[in-house]
């Protein structure tokens, strides 16, 4: 018997690695379904349920407690059971699967405790895609926005097409030092600080989550501490 057995039966029997390839092939369709369910919960009434071909087994309920504005008390986001225990140790058993209907469906509501719920999607989709880059584009990608208008261009060159392997080479804390404004270089290394406390509650090992989040980190310093000694303004 394998650990995914435990949650469902018809998986026993089956090698444990077969099933990890499965789920990476499968993950970004799981995740489409979870960003539709997420919708469905949150209102929506334009999602039809028919268009979640791959629905969520449970619902994580967390309670929001970081006094963030225009936020409700509690967030809600839909999970499916076997991403969650192939990642996430510190997640207590999950009671049985929800049943979903083609009227109403019904999902099992699992509080969960993070340090910043606020900011659980984007380690909630790495864990769906595996997908490292787009990680660290979504971390720094957001600099271009907030940039001056004649520093966008340059940094939308930049930031989409990097690597992480040829980073060393693209100088990249130079050029958000010199485009970025600091205020922004600084939310964004407070994100990567609440997405490593996030991971650490869930009990996530995964080193390639830890090296773009170590990576992304060490940009961000770098960037700040240029543009305090050189003096590209606040």
């Amino acid at each position: 018997m394998n650990e995914y057995s435990l949650m469902h039966d018809e998986l026993e029997g089956i090698p444990a690695p077969f099933i990890v390839h499965t789920l990476r092939q499968l993950g970004s369709e799981l995740w489409e379904s979870i960003r539709l369910s997420k919708r469905l919960l949150d209102g929506d009434s334009t999602i039809e349920l028919s268009s979640i071909i791959l629905p969520p087994s449970h619902v994580f309920a967390l309670s929001i407690q970081e006094n963030l504005p225009n936020d409700s008390s509690m967030i809600l986001w839909p999970i499916h059971d076997i991403i969650i225990a192939s990642h996430c140790s510190r997640v207590s058993s999950l009671p049985s699967s929800s049943i979903i209907t083609s009227n109403s469906p019904t999902f099992n509501a699992v509080p969960l405790s993070v340090p910043y719920p606020s900011s659980l999607r984007l380690i909630l989709r790495y864990l769906y895609t595996q997908d490292t880059a787009s990680l660290f584009h979504s971390l720094l990608a957001p600099c271009i926005k907030h940039s001056p208008k004649h520093s966008r261009r340059h940094l939308s060159r930049v930031i989409p097409r990097i690597s992480i392997v040829k980073f060393p080479n693209l100088k990249l804390p130079t050029i958000l030092a010199k485009h970025c404004p600091t205020s922004i270089l600084s939310s964004r290394l407070q994100l990567v600080r609440r997405l490593w406390e996030n991971a650490m509650a869930l009990g996530i090992e995964d080193a390639q989550l830890w090296e773009v989040l170590n990576m992304v980190s060490n940009i961000l310093v770098h960037a700040l501490q240029i543009r305090r000694y050189i003096g590209y303004g606040i």
